[in-house]
C-alpha cells in the first residue's frame, strides 16, 4: 500500500466550520454530499434564512451554538423542553437549558433543519437582542470555491472526505480530545475546561509518541504563548512533555525546508489571542486560508515531500450549517456523565483533506469516517500501540487516501485572497432582496476584527492555566485584552522565552 510510503505526518486541525459551509459547493463531488444548487430554507421565529453564498468572509456573525443542546436543535430542529429557547447551552451558567437537553426522542428523524431557530435564540442570549432578518442571513452564508480558495483547491487538487463526521455532537474540548485520546471520558461540554486541565490523565497520541521514541513536535505561533492543546488537553499528568516538544511557529518552516520533519508534526494556527489565523466563526476565513497556504507551501517545497502526509482537519463544526444527518457510533468506553449523553452518535460533518504526493488528483473518498478515523491512522503508522478506546478501534483508518504506486511529479500552487489583519474588511456583499448590507458591520464583528481580540478559547485556555496553577481564574486578565492576556501566560508558564508549565501547582 502506497501509506506504508508515508513517514512524517503534519496534521493542521482548524476549528469550527462543517463541510457544507467551506466545502459543499465542490464541483467535482456526488450532488447528494454537497448544496451545489440546492434550494434550502431555514425557519426560525421571524421568518425563514435561505442557504447561498455567504455575505461576509466573517459570517456567521456572532458565533453560532456548538453546545451539546444547540447541535441538537440544529439536528432536530427542535427545542425539548420548548423553555430551553433563549437559554444558554453550556454549564457554569446558573440559568441553563434543561434535560432531556433537545436530544432525541425514541422515534425522532434528525431533520438538519434546525440551523436558523438555534442560531437567533443563541444569539439573543448572546448579544440581549434579537437578530434582524439582514443579519439572521449569515447563519445559512456558505463559501464558494472563489471565496475559499486554498482549501477549496487542496480538495480539488488531492483526496476529499465527504463523509467525514466529528467524534461528538458538540464543541471544541470535547472533539478534540477524542481525536487524541479517543474518548473525552463522559465529557460533552467545553466550560469543564478546568476539569481538563486538572485531571486529563488519559493516554493519548503525544504520551504514546514518547513512550515509543517516536519524535513529534507542536509548533505553535509564539503570540499564543504555549500551545493550546498543552493546557486544555495535555492535562497536569502530560505536562513535562511540552517542555521538550514545542517550537514556534517560524521553526516549523526552517524544519521543512531543511528536511528535518519530525514524523509527527502537531501544526496549530492562531486562534486564541490577537490575530486570529483560524476558521473559527466570526473569525475572518481569509486569514485561515492564508495559514493553510504556507503550510501547504512548507510541506510540498520540503525535500521530505514524497514521504509526508499533510492532513487538513477541523474539531467539530461549530454551528454552522451541514445537510447530512449524523449516523450511529460506538460508545468509546461505556461512560455515561454529563447530560446523560451515551457517545452512540456521532457529530456533524466536517472538512477534512489528505495531501501527499501518493494522491491522485480528484480523489473523492465517500467511506463513512470520523476524526478518530486520523487517530487510528497515526496509531498504526508510527507504531506507537493499540487502540486507545472502542472508538479509534472502529474508525476506518485512510488507506484510501494514497492510491498512487508512483509519486506525482505536479504540485499544485494556492492562490489566498488578499487579507490584511485587523482591518475591518467586509468582503463579499452580493445583494439580496430586503437586505441591509450595513446590518452584519455589528459590534461582534468590530470586536473580532480588532487586533486585542481574545477568542472563547482563549479565555477558556486562560481559565485552564489558573486552574492548573492553583489560581483563582477571576484573578486572570480582563477578558477581551490580548496583551495583558499574553503577558500574564507569559509570567507563569515560560521560562527564558520556552514552554515551562510548572511541575506542581
Amino acid at each position: 500500500m502506497s501509506i506504508e510510503r508515508i513517514r512524517n505526518w503534519v496534521v493542521v486541525m482548524f476549528e469550527n466550520r462543517s463541510f457544507d459551509n467551506l466545502l459543499g459547493n465542490l464541483p467535482h463531488i456526488d450532488a447528494e454530499d454537497g448544496i451545489r444548487g440546492a434550494s434550502i430554507s431555514l425557519r426560525y421565529p421571524g421568518g425563514e434564512v435561505q442557504v447561498g453564498p455567504a455575505h461576509l468572509f466573517n459570517d456567521p456573525i456572532p458565533d453560532p451554538g456548538e453546545a451539546y443542546p444547540s447541535v441538537n436543535v440544529q439536528i432536530y430542529g427542535r427545542y425539548l423542553p420548548e423553555s430551553n429557547a433563549g437559554l444558554p447551552g453550556y454549564l457554569g451558567f446558573a440559568r441553563r437549558q434543561e434535560d432531556p437537553w433537545n436530544a432525541p426522542q425514541p422515534g425522532d428523524v434528525a431533520t438538519m433543519d434546525g440551523f436558523a431557530l438555534d442560531f437567533y435564540y443563541n444569539s439573543k442570549w448572546q448579544t440581549g437582542r434579537e437578530l434582524s432578518h439582514a443579519e439572521m442571513q449569515s447563519i445559512g452564508g456558505v463559501f464558494t470555491p472563489d471565496m475559499a480558495p486554498v482549501i477549496n483547491g487542496l480538495a480539488e487538487q488531492y483526496a476529499v472526505f465527504t463523509r467525514w463526521h466529528c467524534d461528538v455532537p458538540t464543541c471544541t474540548f470535547p472533539n478534540r480530545s477524542f481525536f487524541h485520546a479517543g474518548t473525552s471520558k463522559g465529557r460533552v461540554d467545553n466550560n469543564i475546561t478546568w476539569d481538563y486541565a486538572w485531571d486529563n490523565d488519559l493516554p493519548n497520541l503525544f504520551t504514546r509518541a514518547s513512550e515509543h521514541g517516536v519524535d513529534w513536535r507542536a509548533y505553535f505561533d509564539p503570540s499564543q504563548v504555549v500551545p493550546f492543546e498543552s493546557i486544555n488537553l495535555g492535562g497536569l499528568h502530560h505536562r513535562k512533555l511540552w517542555k521538550s516538544h514545542s517550537s514556534h511557529i517560524d521553526q516549523f518552516f526552517a524544519d521543512a525546508s531543511a528536511g528535518r520533519l519530525p514524523r509527527y508534526s502537531w501544526v496549530e494556527p492562531c486562534m486564541l489571542y490577537g490575530n486570529l489565523q483560524d476558521y473559527h466563526p466570526p473569525t475572518d476565513i481569509r486569514a485561515g486560508e492564508a495559514f493553510l497556504a504556507s503550510i501547504y507551501n512548507a510541506v510540498r517545497n520540503s525535500p521530505q515531500w514524497e514521504e509526508t502526509a499533510l492532513v487538513v482537519m477541523f474539531d467539530e463544526h461549530g454551528g454552522t450549517f451541514d445537510h447530512v444527518p449524523p449516523p450511529p457510533t460506538v460508545s468509546p468506553d461505556g461512560i455515561v456523565k454529563q447530560e446523560g449523553f451515551t457517545f452512540d452518535r456521532l457529530g456533524i460533518r466536517v472538512p477534512t483533506i489528505v495531501v501527499s504526493a501518493y494522491t491522485e488528483r480528484g480523489t473523492v473518498i465517500r467511506d463513512l469516517q470520523t476524526n478518530t478515523s486520523m487517530t487510528r491512522t497515526l496509531r498504526e503508522s508510527l507504531g506507537i500501540g493499540d487502540a486507545f478506546t472502542r472508538r479509534d478501534r472502529w474508525a476506518t483508518p485512510i488507506d484510501a487516501a494514497f492510491n498512487l504506486t508512483e509519486p506525482r511529479t505536479d504540485r499544485w500552487e494556492p492562490s489566498p485572497l488578499p487579507y490584511v489583519a485587523g482591518r475591518n474588511n467586509p468582503g463579499f456583499q452580493p445583494v439580496r432582496p430586503g437586505d441591509e448590507p450595513t446590518a452584519h458591520i455589528a459590534l461582534e464583528q468590530r470586536k473580532q476584527l480588532g487586533v486585542e481580540y481574545v477568542s472563547e478559547l482563549g479565555e477558556a485556555t486562560l481559565g485552564a492555566a489558573a486552574a492548573l496553577l492553583g489560581i483563582d481564574p477571576k484573578d486572570t486578565p480582563a477578558q477581551g485584552n490580548a496583551s495583558q492576556a499574553r503577558r500574564w501566560l507569559m509570567a507563569h508558564l515560560t521560562k527564558d522565552g520556552k514552554v515551562d508549565i510548572p511541575e506542581t501547582a
